[in-house]
């Protein structure tokens, strides 16, 4: 059994190495590379810090002048109280007849705004395609020739039909190739099916993938999965 991906596993992807029967660790060696391990291991959450500390001031700054009415100073932390309540309240509406039909009503008067329409409706139909089962939504993960034929990027299924040609039907696909490091953005692309190649990665794996930037990459037997041999014609 090879133990590399479960050691792989238990470090998280980080570099750190096996520890070699009898060989000594110098005080530089051990410095330098716990310093290293220690920077890769806060630069994701520094990051998530820092942008989570943007969305809330986002989100909160909002409100301070409906703090500074009601208690006569500005409160920290008032602004994301009012927009989780906001959101709790939307999604009771969404499981609620009769909020469903306010909430179709609000959509309604969003598609009739020139400028509005086009983001509300288009972000709209993202988020319901993540949020919709998968198996329905994205069918399954291929690799598309974008933006030359010798270069491939990640996509997902979308949907099937035929083409009528000249020389007869041909089966074309439709896919969504998402961008990096946002997955919600891409590209809306028509394909032959003979010009797509299939993987054998899941959905959660290929959103991984693209999220990283690559950084977590797929083991190329997945990418690349080899073609199963034709039967032998007697």
């Amino acid at each position: 059994m090879d133990e590399a991906p479960k050691f792989l596993s238990e470090t998280m992807g980080l570099p750190i190495r096996r520890p070699e029967p009898g060989k000594k660790t110098t005080l530089f060696g051990f410095l330098r590379s716990r310093f290293v391990t220690g920077l890769l291991v806060s630069f994701p959450l520094v990051v998530t810090m820092f942008f989570g500390r943007f969305m809330f001031d986002l989100i909160d700054r909002w409100a301070d002048p409906i703090s500074q009415r009601l208690f006569d100073r500005i409160v920290p932390g008032f602004g994301a109280a009012i927009f989780v309540i906001g959101v709790f309240l939307l999604g009771v509406l969404a499981h609620n007849v009769l909020g469903r039909r306010v909430l179709h009503w609000g959509e309604k008067v969003f598609a009739r705004i020139p400028v509005l329409r086009a983001v509300y409706t288009g972000t709209r139909e993202v988020t319901r395609a993540f949020a919709s089962n998968r198996s329905k939504s994205f069918r399954r993960v291929v690799l598309v020739p974008f933006p030359a034929a010798d270069v491939w990027g990640v996509a997902f299924v979308t949907g099937e039909f035929d083409e009528q040609t000249s020389a007869g039907p041909r089966r074309v696909v439709t896919v969504f190739m998402p961008t990096t490091p946002n997955p919600t953005t891409g590209f809306f692309l028509v394909y032959p099916a003979a010009s797509v190649k299939e993987t054998d990665l899941t959905v959660e794996e290929a959103l991984r993938m693209v999220i990283s930037g690559g950084l977590v990459n797929a083991t190329q037997s997945r990418l690349f999965p080899t073609p199963a041999p034709r039967d032998a014609v007697p």
